[in-house]
């Protein structure tokens, strides 16, 4: 049986019309995955059917290898008969009705359910967002026929099995244990998940909460699990007291996987890539970014799980809301302290960066199809949804949007929600009218630009006119000191901005709205040249922004963004904003600059970095640390890269980066290399000692490495930009040539588009493509056979040229 389609939102809406789904009794016979490819389900559906006109027609989704028995209200259906695809037809229907079908599977390379390996032990784990649960057994896939989940999971002795929710029984059948779950609260089939294999178990004292991993992470993941532990018991409770409802799960579990692509929000059953159970001390912004994720997710029990949105139009009032309560919950919990005005610029500028790009879209919008929902997951729907909300929640007051949300999750719980539904339970707390809101910030495209015409002191918006309430004050003196500031309401095309000029009269400098913002010409030199003097940290972020947004549109040259990331990294102290401007810093000098340029540009940063690393904390010595990777070059600069070396307790993570920029200028080797990898007890050194080598200056590695990269099963999803990285060396733009083309190539014809599609986006060859690259990137994304992937493509071709942009962008004289 073939997969050979997906699912319009007309389709959907027809079979939601007349179809309810009350149960589904699940069983998955996964003992063939111990030493094969395939397994088995059973799935037996309660559902009916309440079309008028007489008996009626409809499908079920189901792909597998093979489809043994079809039977329905106690009738056997011949499979030739009703198997039409990836659909199997069913009819006449009218009223109650019992459905079972019985199907063999392959595993999937992370769509349905997968198989990985480590060690020689097996771990099966699912992956059903957006329309994948149909990989794993018959199911109507659609978010809106919500039903309850029970499953029976037939496994080795030896495995441990994880649901949605706790299991009720483990039963011994010979050779085999049989793992039995008890039904979950009404779910879309995307949200439910089974996860088995060998696990290591490490279950919390104080809440039903377990996480599990592979055997040879045990050591990690008894290290990293109170942390764990702790922040989600405090979330969970935040959560519940904010949003008014109790999560509807008997457990809340982690399962931490080699494969898993990122993170998934399985109700009850959150899966994680496992790179999140550190190895070693952890950065500050590791530990920033680990908080996020799980925050981000557990928010999903509630947006998402207990209310659903209808179709993936909705998908936004999942993740804008996940990425949202995220960053709030991470300020009420501590989690970002005084980061938390850095958090917020990090997100607004990926939302920023996704919104000058083609693909732009509404982060509400119609979804046509499955086609369209897989190009939907993407920093508009998530960065930018959460930047809007965030403008909502100060436009309306915090209490009042809580208040809202509330009565949205009472109002809908177990059912499914709507952008109308929302606005309409927010409404009444609040005086500004949501409708005209929503129009002019979720249901219309594109970033406006604010440039202060320094002359006037006139604030020029352009773009779609839409209200903004904007921070600006106005710095001078030696150090700069803020003089004045006011928050000015701008509404149309053009606002006078009630303020005198000054060396520097810094626009958005408390954070308050969502735009690009240009300032004067005497404002960028005074940013560039003493922006490090801010004594602000929100301020501090708005300048470290704006000089970002002027690299990326050209207005400012790299290497006049290396002159003030240089200043700046002296005098700053919040390690996350350290890493946002080392960060900054890699971009100038890398794919923003020429390749003529990027070896003065690098040595400049790296002489900044190690004055800086005498004086820095502990801390912050891991932030510069990190840098040297990028930036090391001669001298002071290597001889401190050995010294790091030498320290024991250096985590390995930034050892295996420092060594890689070694093997990369050409003073360490395959013998380096090797004696890295003996001393590093993490299972995956492997591939880190691959990234490395693909580092190395020499033709045949560079082959070697993209042969690795591109032929099945790949380089792992969590070291994929490591690895990438470590390939498109900046500086050895002559010895790759044409190897980004071949990469391109070779990409296009794989067959496993996903594969192809995390690939273009993860490990595109910006830092060597030129012209050339993004012209075949624009002709393959018109040839490429699913929508995703050439959105991609011309999403990576747009960034490319905006590099090309920049390299060209006046040199200061």
């Amino acid at each position: 049986m073939l997969d050979d389609g997906g699912l319009t939102a007309a389709e959907a809406a027809a079979r939601s019309a007349v179809l309810s789904v009350r149960s589904y009794d699940i069983t998955l016979d996964l003992t063939g995955l111990a030493d094969g490819e395939t397994f088995c389900s059973r799935s037996v559906v309660e559902f009916s059917y309440d079309g008028t006109g007489g008996p009626g027609l409809s499908w079920i989704d189901l792909v597998a290898d093979e489809v043994e028995q079809v039977v329905l209200d106690d009738v056997l259906l011949d499979p030739d008969e009703v198997v039409r695809g990836d659909r199997l037809r069913l009819g006449p229907l009218g009223g109650r009705h019992r459905l079972e079908v019985r199907a063999r599977h392959h595993a999937g390379a992370g769509r349905g359910l997968s198989k990985s390996v480590d060690d020689g032990a097996v771990y099966a784990w699912t992956q059903f967002q957006p329309f994948d649960a149909r990989r794993a057994f018959a199911c109507f896939d659609q978010p809106d026929l919500k039903a309850t989940f029970a499953f029976a999971v037939r496994v080795p002795l030896d495995w441990h099995c994880v649901s949605n929710c706790r299991e009720s029984q483990v039963v011994e059948d010979g050779d085999v244990a049989v793992w039995t779950f008890p039904p979950t609260p009404a779910l879309p089939t995307y949200a439910t998940a089974v996860c088995a294999g060998p696990f290591h178990v490490v279950r919390s004292s104080r809440a039903p909460m377990t996480l599990c991993a592979r055997r040879s992470l045990a050591t990690a993941l008894e290290s990293n699990a109170e942390e764990i532990f702790d922040l989600s018991r405090r979330a969970l409770v935040l959560f519940e007291d904010a949003f008014g409802i109790a999560f509807d799960g008997d457990s809340y579990d982690h399962v931490f996987l080699p494969d898993q692509p990122g993170a998934m929000e399985n109700h009850g059953c959150v899966t994680w890539n496992d790179q999140v159970l550190y190895r070693s001390e952890p950065t500050a912004e590791q530990r920033r970014r680990r908080a996020l994720v799980l925050l981000h997710e557990m928010s999903h029990m509630w947006f998402g799980n207990l209310v659903t949105p209808q179709w993936w139009d909705g998908l936004w009032l999942s993740e804008s809301f996940a990425d949202w309560a995220a960053l709030w919950a991470a300020a009420q919990l501590g989690v970002l302290d005084s980061r938390w005005s850095v958090a917020t610029a990090l997100e607004k500028e990926r939302a920023a960066d996704a919104d000058l790009l083609g693909s732009t879209h509404p982060v509400s919008r119609p979804v046509p199809d499955i086609a369209a929902a897989e190009a939907n997951f993407d920093a508009i729907t998530y960065a930018k949804g959460a930047c809007m909300l965030r403008q909502l929640v100060a436009l309306v007051g915090e209490e009042a949007f809580l208040d809202g949300l509330r009565k949205y999750f009472a109002q809908h719980a177990g059912a499914n929600g709507s952008l109308p539904m929302l606005t309409a339970a927010i409404q009444p707390f609040t005086a500004i009218d949501l409708t005209t809101w929503s129009r002019l910030w979720l249901e219309s495209s594109g970033i406006n630009t604010l440039t202060l015409e320094i002359d006037s002191m006139v604030l020029v918006q352009g773009g779609l006119p839409r209200p903004h309430t904007i921070s600006i004050g106005t710095y001078g003196g030696a150090p700069l000191a803020e003089l004045e500031r006011i928050d000015l309401e701008v509404t149309g095309e053009r606002t006078e901005v009630p303020l005198r000029p000054a060396p520097l009269v810094l626009l958005d400098d408390r954070d308050t709205t969502y735009a690009i913002v240009r300032p004067d010409a005497q404002s960028i030199n005074t940013i560039v040249a003493a922006g490090a003097e801010l004594r602000d940290p929100i301020a501090r972020n708005t300048a470290r922004r704006t000089v970002r947004g002027l690299l990326l549109d050209g207005l400012l040259s790299s290497a006049d963004v290396v002159e003030y990331v240089a200043s700046a990294l002296a005098t700053e102290t919040d390690p996350v904003q350290l890493k946002a401007l080392t960060t900054l810093g890699a971009e100038a000098a890398g794919p923003y600059t020429a390749p003529a340029h990027r070896e003065a540009l690098e040595r400049k940063l790296a002489t900044a970095t190690v004055a800086t690393f005498a004086q820095a904390d502990p801390t912050n010595r891991l932030v510069l640390a990190e840098a040297l990777a990028d930036f090391a070059d001669t001298g002071d600069q290597l001889q401190l890269v050995d010294a790091l070396l030498a320290e024991r307790d250096l985590p390995q993570p930034i050892r295996w980066r420092l060594r890689t920029r070694l093997v990369a200028l050409d003073f360490a080797g395959p013998d380096q290399i090797d004696a890295e990898q003996a001393n590093d007890p993490d299972p995956d050194a492997t591939w880190q000692a691959a990234a490395a080598r693909a580092a190395t200056p020499t033709a045949p590695a560079k082959d070697a490495a993209l042969d690795l990269l591109l032929t099945p099963p790949g380089v792992p999803a969590a070291v994929l930009r490591t690895f990438a990285a470590a390939l498109w060396q900046p500086r050895q733009t002559d010895l790759l040539a044409e190897r980004p083309t071949q990469f391109l190539e070779r990409l296009i014809e794989a067959t496993d588009w996903s594969a192809s599609n995390r690939l273009a986006r993860y490990a595109f060859p910006f830092a060597v493509a030129d012209s050339t690259t993004a012209a075949r990137a624009r002709e393959l994304a018109k040839v490429a056979r699913v929508q995703v992937l050439s959105q991609t493509l011309e999403d990576q071709a747009d960034l490319a040229t905006r590099h090309q942009v920049s390299r060209a962008a006046p040199r200061p004289s």
